[in-house]
C-alpha cells in the first residue's frame, strides 16, 4: 500500500484493479475492491490497520465483475452511479455466471477462489455528481462515461488527486465491451483539458500517472474506431474484424492475462464498435 497524500492510500499490486482508501476522522472510504476473494479479504484487513474506525463506504467506479464481486468483504454501504445501481438491481440474488467465468479465464489459478455470493446493491446512487464532505475530507464523485455509461471519477480537490477508474488504464488494454466509444473519447478530452489543480491520476489499472498518459488510451480507442470505420465502408462483415487484433494487441504490453483471453476481449471490443458505428451509419447517433 502506497500513501500518495495525507490520509490517501493506493494499492496497485492486486491483479486486475487498483484500489484506494481515504481515511477520515469517522472512518475509511474505500474506492473499488480487488478482483479475487483472497486479495479482497487481504485489502479489508489492511484497511482496518489504517484506523480503528469502520469502513464507511465502498465507492464503485463501474459495474464490471472485477470490481463488484467482492464488495461484501469490506462490509460497508456501496455508493455508485445510477447506471451501476440499475445493473446490480437487475441481477437476481446471485451474480451472473458469465462474470465469474470471465475472471476465471483471465487467471485460472485465482479463479478457483471465486464463488457466486449474494449481490451487493448500492445504498446510495447518483446520476451526475455527488459531493461527500467528511470533516476535512472533500470528495467529489463525477459521472465520467467510459467502458460503461456508469463509470465515475473520484476527485479530491484539496489534494489534486483523481481516481479515474477504467476510463484510464496504464500498460493494460482498454476494453470496449459496453462502451460508447465516442462518449469515452469525450471523457478523455475532458480529462486532458483539466487545469493545473490536478496532479495525480490513479488509473483503474497500472501505475500512477498524470494527464499526459491519457493520450495513449485516446489513441487506442481512436485507432479502433478508424479500423472499424474503414471496415464498414469497405462492406466487410462483423465476423472478419479479427484482422485488426494483432495491431491492437501490440499497442499495449501483455501484462498477465493469457494471450488468448486478451484476443477474445479485443475481438469482442471490435465487434461492439462495429455495431456502434454500423448503427450510426444507419441514421442513429454514433
Amino acid at each position: 500500500m502506497e500513501q500518495i497524500a495525507e490520509n490517501v492510500f493506493v494499492e496497485t499490486a492486486y491483479e486486475g484493479v487498483n484500489v484506494g482508501a481515504i481515511v477520515t476522522s469517522q472512518g475509511v472510504i474505500a474506492i473499488d475492491t480487488p478482483t479475487y476473494p483472497r486479495q479482497a479479504r487481504d485489502w479489508a484487513v489492511r484497511l482496518h490497520t489504517l484506523t480503528p474506525r469502520p469502513i464507511l463506504y465502498v465507492i464503485l467506479t463501474d459495474y464490471y465483475g472485477g470490481r463488484i464481486l467482492n464488495a461484501r468483504w469490506l462490509n460497508a454501504p456501496i455508493i455508485a452511479h445510477q447506471v451501476t445501481a440499475d445493473k446490480l438491481g437487475s441481477y437476481d440474488k446471485r451474480y451472473p455466471a458469465n462474470l465469474l467465468d470471465t475472471l476465471a479465464a483471465r487467471n485460472p489459478l485465482r479463479g478457483r477462489e471465486l464463488s457466486n455470493g449474494p449481490v451487493e446493491k448500492p445504498a446510495m446512487s447518483f446520476s451526475d455528481n455527488l459531493h461527500i464532505l467528511k470533516n476535512s475530507s472533500n470528495i467529489l464523485l463525477l459521472s465520467a462515461p467510459g467502458p460503461t455509461s456508469g463509470n465515475i471519477w473520484v476527485y479530491l480537490p484539496n489534494k489534486g488527486i483523481l481516481f479515474a477508474g477504467d476510463t484510464v488504464s496504464i500498460g493494460h488494454h482498454p476494453f470496449l465491451l459496453e462502451a460508447t466509444s465516442k462518449q469515452w473519447l469525450g471523457t478523455l478530452q475532458r480529462l486532458q483539458a483539466w487545469g493545473d489543480d490536478l496532479h495525480t491520476i490513479v488509473p483503474g489499472r497500472g501505475t500512477l500517472c498524470n494527464q499526459s498518459a491519457v493520450q495513449t488510451v485516446f489513441a487506442y480507442i481512436t485507432r479502433m474506431r478508424e479500423c472499424i470505420k474503414g471496415h464498414i465502408f469497405a462492406g466487410k462483415s462483423r465476423e472478419s474484424t479479427a484482422v485488426y487484433i494483432p495491431e491492437l494487441l501490440a499497442m499495449f504490453p501483455q501484462n498477465g492475462p493469457p494471450t488468448e483471453w486478451l484476443q477474445q476481449q479485443i475481438k469482442q471490443s471490435l465487434d461492439h464498435i462495429y455495431d456502434e458505428l454500423q448503427l450510426g451509419s444507419n441514421g442513429a447517433v454514433r
